[in-house]
């Protein structure tokens, strides 16, 4: 983020705060002249189609915690037109007097402008369209999808009868787009199909129970087909935001963001992950550096970056938050490493990990990572033991690349190969980056013998890895003492090996020298 962006988005913060605090002012009023003494406020969230706790007004004073609003009985959404900005709930009726009907009107425009405001905002300045292509027999279907959707979501949501129209629209550099076809038969698919094999990503069908037609979709490599029968407003929202985080993320700034997964526990997945991010911020002080500690299993990594054994905070409360503000989310797990690095604390109860699988977090998540994008070149996220899980999944198919980890011993390759089968049907097949951690260890199978196991057929191309040293002396040092090798033995062959492999992604640069830390309160506008 350069300066100009980042003054930007200020002004824009700073916008959405005077709002906010005139809408607080607003409803103060509201309690004195209603005498009802107390109010709350619930937001009204669009992702996820319900209200949350937003703030109490009690007399001129304001509560963020209220635990006792459940009680209260009378309420009044505030709304304009099909969209909802919240509602205000009391517990006692009021004499509805004009000057409350005038409040009321005041505090609809102001959260109009909040709406506005971050709609730009959560939209990171890229515009998402969402196109319903229809064939004549499903128009009135077409433009109901087009009213639900308009409630449900925040984008630019237009029926179209022909796809040609928008081609402009589709190749636009800035524009994310999303297609959803809707059909009574193969025909209009079969029309399009040349000009969909191009934006096959961005599509979803809803058509008859019809396999063969899923199945001319599949060929096309359109992945959403939904059966009319299986069809309802809050499924394809559901889909529409699994594919925009696929979509904001594309090229986003250049950003990195980088998975490391290991077969098993105990392979090296955190050592590597908080190394490379370490690496990587002290050869790069004009970028910044994110690391997120991911792992369902309790964490380690805050021993090591922040020296701190128990953390109050964790990546739940991070999370659970719901904003991006770097002074927040310092109170709340995020912890300053150096100037351009952060990290996120991991779990900390093994009680948690169950919150880590739930879909309501897993989404609150994702759309987390996407806002600290705007801020981080680099994101590193340690994921521990790599499987199939929907929390694993939803970070494979958002990152730039995934990095797994193994070890050349006949279990662990084994454990790989079925993984890579599971990377393969999913189509991350490319993103896929094999490292060897510990050559040269005890029972290390050969590297022919690698192959033999890996290869499926003897027409698939022989599989790439990038080897690293079984450095016990350096890394044994590090683990007694809870401290980064890329911080106290930069000459080892551990951090050496490290530093060629992110030199040859070009992630730091071919002649970088060891750098000093440069002192810069203004690293966050340096984003280049």
């Amino acid at each position: 983020m350069d300066y100009k962006t980042y003054q930007e988005y200020s002004n824009i913060q700073g916008a959405l705060d005077i709002r906010k605090e005139n809408v607080i002012e607003i409803l103060q009023l509201f309690v004195l002249i209603s005498n009802i003494q107390k109010l709350t406020f619930l937001k009204y969230d669009f992702k996820y189609n319900n209200f949350i706790y937003g703030f109490t007004v009690n007399g001129y004073e304001v509560i963020e915690d209220d635990i006792n609003f459940i009680n209260n009985k009378y309420s009044i959404v505030l709304k304009d037109g099909d969209i909802i900005f919240g509602k205000i709930t009391f517990n006692r009726k009021i004499w509805y007097r004009q000057v409350l009907k005038e409040l009321l009107k005041k505090s609809r425009i102001a959260l109009r402008k909040i709406f506005e405001i971050e709609k730009d905002l959560l939209s990171q300045n890229t515009p998402l369209n969402i196109f319903i292509v229809t064939d004549k027999n499903t128009t009135k279907f077409a433009n109901k999808l087009q009213t639900n959707l308009d409630i449900l979501l925040n984008a630019e949501i237009n029926v179209i009868y022909d796809i040609t129209k928008i081609s402009d629209v589709l190749h636009m550099k800035n524009s994310k787009n999303i297609i959803i076809y809707t059909i009574q038969n193969g025909e209009l698919i079969n029309d399009d199909s040349e000009l969909l094999r191009k934006f096959n990503e961005f599509i979803i069908v809803i058509g008859p129970n019809n396999h063969n037609l899923s199945l001319s979709c599949g060929k096309l490599n359109i992945e959403n087909y939904v059966s009319i029968d299986e069809f309802s407003p809050e499924n394809i929202k559901n889909i529409i935001l699994d594919t925009k985080y696929k979509l904001l993320n594309k090229n986003k700034y250049d950003n990195k963001i980088i998975a490391v997964s290991g077969v098993s526990g105990g392979i090296g997945a955190t050592t590597i992950s908080m190394n490379t991010a370490d690496i990587i911020a002290r050869n790069n002080p004009s970028k910044n550096v994110l690391y997120i500690d991911l792992s369902t299993t309790k964490a380690i990594s805050n021993l090591f970056l922040s020296q701190n054994p128990i953390p109050n905070h964790s990546i739940i409360d991070l999370v659970n938050m719901n904003d991006f503000n770097i002074k927040k989310n310092l109170e709340l797990g995020l912890v300053k490493i150096r100037e351009n690095f952060y990290s996120i604390n991991g779990i900390q109860k093994h009680i948690d990990r169950d919150i880590l699988e739930k879909e309501i977090f897993i989404e609150k998540m994702l759309d987390y990572i996407l806002k600290a994008s705007e801020h981080f070149n680099y994101i590193i996220i340690d994921t521990g033991i790599s499987d199939a899980s929907s929390l694993k999944s939803s970070i494979y198919d958002l990152v730039n690349e995934i990095w797994i980890l193994t070890e050349m011993t006949l279990p662990h390759v084994s454990k790989l190969k079925t993984f890579y089968s599971l990377m393969k049907r999913a189509g991350l097949k490319d993103k896929v980056n094999f490292i060897v951690n510990r050559v040269n260890s005890l029972n290390e199978i050969s590297s022919s013998d690698f192959d033999s196991i890996m290869n499926t057929s003897s027409k698939e191309e022989k599989l790439s890895y990038i080897k690293i040293p079984n450095d016990y002396q350096t890394l044994g040092k590090c683990w007694n003492y809870c401290e980064l090798a890329s911080q106290i033995s930069q000459e080892s062959p551990f951090v050496k090996t490290l530093e060629d492999i992110l030199k040859t992604k070009e992630f730091i640069s071919k002649t970088s020298s060891k750098t000093k830390d440069k002192k810069n309160i203004f690293s966050f506008l340096n984003k280049e």
